[in-house]
């Protein structure tokens, strides 16, 4: 079945297609690739240009099987994260990162983690670079490695896509000053869906890499992290002025939301560890006895009298309010789920 280009409404895609079809009217992959990479030139992959790529792939008699695969699990992957806001590569740092990615996806090799696919890990880390907030542990124990790994996607998205592709090639990579290798049996895993591929390979290794102990080979192990791992992480990939502090089991007090609105609004990054009871309406006022959780702060708390109201990134709940529009979370009520930061300015 040839593709009827009239069927395709994107101005973007007939014309990439058009080029890549001008010399002998059959596609490589690495056409394929150039397609999305020329697509993605303006910033942006929006639903119409996703729907129409995969309506070539479908109707296409030249296009490889891999790359018709590509394309179909973009679709799919892109269906599920719409909530998490637009795919976008609109500054310098994420089009840099994004070119890797397509160089990456272009490339042959056998992987060092062998049971994952080439173009999938392209396909996930070209959306987290373009919408670090897609980011999402699923049922893996990863909140700590993931709240590193989504600050350094949006701060450095070069070096995030990079260590994820020298992973995937090498076995083993860096960032700044840490290297993380992991071990025979974390690279030979199959993460369990909905778990991505991209997000085993980068916060699955994270942990398995800086376990001393155990390792880090499947879902059900545990992957949980202090903060000092958290600190650690933030001072050896380069962030500065690092600052940590942790009750463990004594929630925080009033004075310290000013103190860590204080870092976000000098451009740090803060990482604060809660009860998950405070994300959950069901359970924000029960009491709580330790933190258990890390969450990114992405504005400063706002207090009105004994209201608080914060915006942070979750895993699964992407870049979220709490609490709900038109929910009240007063201020012994945030406390009682708080338990301690970590801040550090970004390179």
């Amino acid at each position: 079945m040839a593709i009827d280009w009239s069927a395709v409404k994107s101005t973007s895609i007939r014309e990439a297609f058009r080029r890549a079809l001008s010399d002998d009217k059959h596609l490589s992959h690495v056409e394929v690739v150039e397609v999305m990479r020329s697509v993605m030139a303006d910033g942006d992959l929006d639903e119409q240009e996703i729907a129409d790529l995969k309506k070539v792939a479908e109707t296409s008699e030249t296009i490889p099987e891999r790359s018709k695969q590509m394309i179909e699990n973009l679709a799919y992957d892109a269906y599920l994260t719409w909530g998490y806001g637009t795919i976008n590569v609109s500054t310098s740092r994420q089009r840099y990162a994004a070119e890797l990615i397509f160089s990456f996806m272009k490339r042959m090799g056998a992987p060092v983690f062998p049971r994952l696919d080439r173009d999938r890990v392209g396909i996930d880390l070209l959306l987290r670079v373009s919408n670090p907030n897609i980011i999402n542990q699923r049922q893996a124990g990863l909140c700590g490695p993931v709240s590193f790994l989504y600050s350094l996607a949006l701060d450095s998205p070069a070096m995030y896509a990079k260590y994820a592709i020298d992973l995937y090639e090498k076995g083993k990579a860096s960032i700044g000053r840490m290297e993380i290798e992991p071990s025979y049996d974390c690279r030979h895993y199959f993460p369990p869906a909905p778990i991505s591929p991209g997000d085993w390979l980068t916060a699955g290794s994270l942990r398995d890499s800086e376990n001393i102990l155990f390792d880090y080979e499947s879902v059900d192990n545990d992957g949980s992290a202090t903060n000092a791992d958290l600190a650690r992480w933030f001072s050896r990939a380069g962030y500065t002025d690092i600052h940590a502090d942790d009750n463990i089991t004594f929630s925080r007090d009033a004075s310290d939301i000013a103190l860590v609105n204080g870092y976000y609004n000098a451009g740090y990054r803060v990482a604060l560890r809660i009860n998950s009871k405070l994300l959950y309406p069901s359970k924000r006022n029960d009491s709580s006895h330790r933190g258990n959780h890390f969450v990114v702060l992405r504005a400063p708390i706002a207090v009105s009298g004994d209201a608080v109201t914060l915006t942070v990134y979750t895993w699964g709940m992407g870049q979220t309010r709490v609490p709900e529009p038109g929910a009240q979370l007063s201020k012994s009520g945030f406390l009682e789920h708080w338990y301690g930061y970590v801040v550090g300015k970004p390179f």
